[in-house]
């Protein structure tokens, strides 16, 4: 049987919209305790500006097992000292200015299990503000 796929839902993150380059934010956190899907499908969304250095925004999840303790790692500002302790799971090409660009990832993929909670966070690398940027979910079930 195919799996279900939810339709999407907003995702809460403060300042990705407008997100300046070398900085970090944070999504609230996706709750698997409630309908305790098989798989959590993250879609990110972003428009760069005028793009230079690494043309990229990064893509990390930090879990918790509690919704209350989560991995360390940056969640805002421009400090990376501890961006080794966040789960890196992929980058977002912004390869040409003012243009948006979308992509999707699994939470079960990335992480090899499926955490009770957990938050995105983006890291803009792309040497420009963003101009625009959302996050949706979808729940995955297969039975």
């Amino acid at each position: 049987m195919p799996p279900t796929v939810s339709a999407k839902a907003a995702l809460t993150v403060t300042g990705l919209s407008t997100l300046p380059s070398d900085t970090y934010c944070v999504s609230d956190a996706i709750d698997t305790t409630v309908n305790h899907p098989d798989d959590v499908l993250i879609e990110v969304n972003i428009t760069p500006g005028t793009v230079s250095s690494n043309k990229q925004a990064v893509v990390f999840f930090k879990t918790s097992l509690d919704g209350t303790n989560y991995q360390s790692g940056p969640e805002s500002g421009t400090d990376d000292t501890d961006e080794v302790n966040l789960t890196r799971i992929g980058v977002i090409p912004l390869a040409s200015s003012a243009v948006p660009e979308s992509l999707t990832f699994s939470l079960y993929a990335a992480l090899g299990f499926l955490p009770p909670y957990a938050k995105t966070v983006i890291k803009n690398d792309s040497g420009a503000d963003f101009t625009a940027g959302t996050i949706n979910v979808s729940e995955v079930l297969y039975s």
